[in-house]
């Protein structure tokens, strides 16, 4: 009888054991699955960091290289480079008046472009070189040093290869990062400069001129740009060489930046992961060792990746805090469960009635203990949780709703919405109800709340409850706090803006006589559009396509820009390509709608006879019809170097003749509307010195 009796304590300690395991299995899970949610949100925030700070050193490269390359396009210097060239005279003695004058110029320019060495100090009566950091030099197509500012850098291998590059190449190249005697950092900036107009020969570039910049004054701080995340982030420059992570920036370790590297084959250092695999976000190791997470991105004009690096312990510490503080509570949980049951089980054999009270009293304590443990989980979450009945009475709210509403919440529990969360409040979220009562599925959306006399911006989540207790048809209200998170965006489409703004201005810069050409365009476009009511995202694009379309200017010679007399056939072949120019330029970015192909099409004719492609009737787009007369349109009424402007009328008259057969009527018509309301167009006449008429 013996086995008979033990058999059913066996069956009772399997299965208590199989209930702790099962347990401890669910634990693991929620808790890994809560780190897991740590890592996503931290992997969000410094790809965002590390996306700022990339387009911010793009955008100082970009800017180095228009530098450098309107110097290049400097038809004087082309010219007088050329001559240099030509120049037979043996008589040394006597200075050419050309290299008076590039002297002159790369001086000067070196001052406009920033290349002129801020560490200058005072000459030592002593005939010693000095070396700066920074320095500008133009080279010719032997590549020897024509003239150069003063105190110009040592041209070592590096920079010899980088000059080498463009003038092989024909295009802007960026050199090694390399220290000089004194351990600075440099940088160097090759830009071809092209042959003077016919004289093309053999070679297509005159020479070269080559930039060099302390990048501890100019790049590295851009990677401190911003606002740091935490006390211990880091955003640091690596490139790979052979089997071999070199760090390009100076560390917060210290230490020389380019001679600190570290093997390739280290599967856990940061850096290396970000070489091999740029974007990978991950738990790793730093330079020193430590832990941290990182993610990369690589950048588009050099070579180089860009880390960004927090540290683990410190961004995770109060991600670990709160995942202890789960495991203790569902362990808890977990063993009270399973004391509950052993205390059940002994008390298997007593009488009914004690065993039916003891099982009700374990019952009411392990329902506590859930209770605890829900308010434990709601109340440590940043969002506002509320669970309302069918009358929008609220059943239960966790501690943040309360601190929100400054309330208790006990306070809370028993009341309608519209008194927890004012009026005003409730009365958006009240037509949110209904139509989730409507249609029975989950409702999301967004709304602006006031809470303590401050606006602030929701995600709000309504999602139906079939059954709380006796309850039915009840409804779980979740409002997250996403305010920071707009005005981020809103940063990022104000910096967007402020580029663009930036890029036209250069356009106009470039050329004197299409000042505000750009700006004018896209007022006169976008004006268009909303006449014939375009939706939001045509709107966009067009407003995106009008701001960006002359880009490609900068790449056309201002000489030929400028010239009064008529272009002869190359030119005017030149000056078509700054289409094809922009869009080259634009390639490589990702835009919201038919932005790039509104571009390329702004010269197409309906007949057939514009450029570059020759595209007629249905092949062009309506948002580049639109842009095509608001082009036309703006340089009828603006003065050029080989015209003046003509006034408003005539030039609608003129487009009008050309509906049908070059501009979409309907366009022409709604330019015609527009004129008709607005007077300030005429002001751009009277700046420029034409009668309006």
């Amino acid at each position: 009888m013996q086995p008979s009796n033990n058999r059913p304590v066996r069956a009772g300690v399997f299965a208590l054991v199989v209930i702790l395991i099962i347990g401890a299995l669910l634990i693991n899970a929620y808790v890994k699955k809560e780190r897991q949610r740590d890592l996503e949100d931290w992997s969000v925030r410094l790809g965002l960091v590390a996306e700022t700070r990339v387009e911010v050193i793009e955008t100082w490269l970009a800017a180095q290289d228009a530098s450098l390359t309107e110097l290049a396009n400097n038809a004087s210097l082309q010219l007088y480079l050329w001559q240099l060239s030509q120049r037979e005279d043996e008589d040394k003695a006597a200075e050419p008046a050309q290299l008076a004058y590039l002297r002159n110029l790369v001086l000067a320019s070196a001052t406009r472009y920033g290349f002129e060495p801020q560490d200058r100090q005072p000459a030592i009566t002593a005939n010693v070189p000095r070396h700066y950091a920074t320095g500008l030099a133009l080279f010719d197509a032997a590549q020897r040093v024509v003239v150069s500012t003063s105190g110009m850098p040592d041209i070592g291998t590096a920079f010899q290869a980088t000059i080498a590059q463009a003038a092989q190449t024909g295009k802007t190249a960026f050199s090694r990062l390399v220290l000089d005697s004194h351990e600075r950092v440099l940088l160097g900036i090759a830009v071809p400069v092209p042959v003077v107009l016919g004289a093309q020969g053999e070679q297509a570039f005159g020479g070269v001129i080559l930039g060099v910049h302390n990048a501890a004054r100019t790049l590295f701080p851009l990677l401190r740009s911003g606002v740091p995340m935490t006390g211990a982030d880091e955003s640091l420059l690596v490139q790979q060489e052979d089997n071999q992570v070199i760090y390009l920036s100076p560390t917060l370790g210290g230490g020389i930046p380019t001679r600190k590297s570290l093997p390739l084959d280290r599967s856990s250092l940061a850096a290396a992961v970000a070489v091999r695999q740029p974007g990978e976000f991950g738990e790793f190791r730093n330079y020193l060792g430590h832990p941290v997470l990182a993610t990369s991105r690589p950048l588009r004009s050099v070579p180089w990746v860009l880390v960004q690096e927090v540290d683990a312990v410190e961004a995770l510490q109060e991600s670990n805090r709160h995942r202890r503080f789960l495991i203790t509570s569902f362990s808890l949980l977990l063993f009270f469960i399973a004391a509950t049951l052993v205390a059940a089980w002994r008390h298997g054999s007593s009488v009914r009635a004690l065993h039916d009270a003891d099982t009700l009293r374990a019952q009411s304590l392990a329902l506590k203990k859930q209770t605890e443990l829900l308010h434990a989980v709601t109340d440590n979450t940043e969002a506002c949780v509320l669970l309302l009945d069918d009358q929008q009475r609220v059943l239960f709210a966790n501690a943040q709703l309360a601190k929100t509403v400054a309330a208790e919440p006990e306070a809370v529990t028993g009341n309608l919405l519209s008194a927890v969360i004012g009026p005003a409040n409730a009365r958006p979220m009240t037509e949110a109800i209904e139509q989730l009562q409507k249609q029975g599925t989950a409702h999301h959306c967004t709304r602006n709340l006031f809470f303590g006399g401050q606006e602030r911006t929701y995600q709000c989540s309504l999602v139906p409850v079939d059954r709380v207790g006796e309850r039915y048809n009840a409804i779980l209200l979740v409002l997250n706090d996403i305010t920071e998170l707009q005005r981020m965006q809103q940063q990022h489409a104000t910096l967007l803006r402020r580029l663009i703004q930036t890029l036209m201005h250069v356009v106009d810069l470039h050329d004197p006589y299409s000042a505000h050409h750009s700006s004018r365009m896209v007022e006169v476009a976008n004006a268009v559009g909303r006449e014939l009511k375009l939706g939001e995202a045509d709107l966009r694009t067009l407003d995106m396509a009008a701001s960006l379309a002359n880009l490609g200017k900068i790449f056309v010679p201002k000489e030929i820009l400028t010239k009064t007399t008529p272009l002869t056939e190359a030119e005017h072949e030149l000056l078509q390509r700054h289409v094809q120019y922009g869009v080259e330029l634009l390639e490589d970015l990702e835009f919201e709608g038919p932005v790039l192909d509104t571009i390329s099409q702004k010269q197409e004719h309906l007949d057939g006879s514009g450029y570059p492609a020759g595209l007629k009737d249905g092949e062009i787009l309506f948002t580049a019809r639109i842009l095509a007369v608001a082009n036309a349109f703006v340089a009828l009424v603006s003065p050029r170097a080989y015209r003046d402007g003509i006034g408003i009328k005539a030039a609608l008259n003129r487009l009008l003749e050309d509906a049908d057969r070059r501009y979409d009527r309907r366009v022409v018509a709604a330019l015609f509307h527009v004129s008709e309301n607005r007077s300030d167009w005429s002001e751009w006449l009277e700046e420029s010195g034409e009668i309006p008429e």
